[in-house]
């Protein structure tokens, strides 16, 4: 049921990303620079290195809950997060404007935003099921059509974007995983609205990041959301 529900919110916000996400809409346009993906992929990067971080976390505030299907979930996930990192750094270097271009600051968003996730984990680490729900459903659904874009209207190759690229691939079976896992682990219905909140967060704190890598690490004040 709960599964379900954050499926629709996510399906919602991918019918409604070329209005609401800034970087979806530039690539639409054939406005995104490299130098604006750099900055993109520099925060890319910097969120895969805390995946491994936040698992290690989620699965010992789980065990401190006494939950340990869900601790050991967390532990079995982290070596396949481990290195997604790596795909971004060579794509960054590939997609380099100049031979002495150095990598783009990560956006304070994305920093806003790791550091959000690790409050939610200490509140309950279920929340980080969300957030997982989103990142991969979100790439599988629309990843194939964003780098279709990047190609065809910014000339941005699949060969520089390989670690969205890869995602794609794996997250296509995560997703529906994940989906199936939150029911598992999310049984009372009272839970409905915070993890649909939790959501609704990581989706802004997303757009807000995405907008930075646009704006030239610049984004609007209404981009970020308020602490939970």
């Amino acid at each position: 049921m709960i599964g379900n529900a954050l499926r629709i919110d996510i399906e919602k916000y991918a019918a409604e990303l070329k209005s609401r996400n800034l970087l979806f809409a530039a690539t639409q346009a054939g406005t995104l620079s490299r130098e604006m993906i750099r900055r993109y992929l520099a925060s890319l990067r910097f969120m895969f290195a805390q995946t491994p971080v936040h698992l290690m976390k989620a699965s010992r505030r789980a065990r401190e809950l006494g939950n340990e299907g869900l601790a050991k979930h967390f532990e079995d996930k982290i070596p396949e997060e481990i290195g997604h990192d790596v795909w971004a750094d060579r794509d960054l270097r590939s997609l380099e404007v100049a031979r002495t271009a150095r990598i783009p600051d990560v956006t304070n968003a994305a920093r806003e935003f790791a550091a959000y996730l690790e409050r939610r984990i200490e509140e309950d680490p279920i929340y980080w099921l969300a957030y997982a729900a989103f990142a991969e459903y979100i790439t599988a659904i629309k990843g194939p059509e964003w780098l279709d874009l990047l190609e065809s209207r910014c000339g941005i190759p699949k060969s520089s974007m390989t670690a969205v690229g890869n995602h794609v691939d794996l997250d296509r079976e995560h997703a529906e995983e994940n989906f199936a896992l939150i029911d598992d682990f999310v049984v009372d219905p009272a839970k409905l609205p915070t993890m649909r909140e939790a959501l609704a967060d990581a989706m802004t704190y997303f757009d807000a990041y995405c907008a930075e890598a646009v704006n030239g690490g610049e984004a609007p004040a209404e981009e970020h959301v308020s602490a939970a």
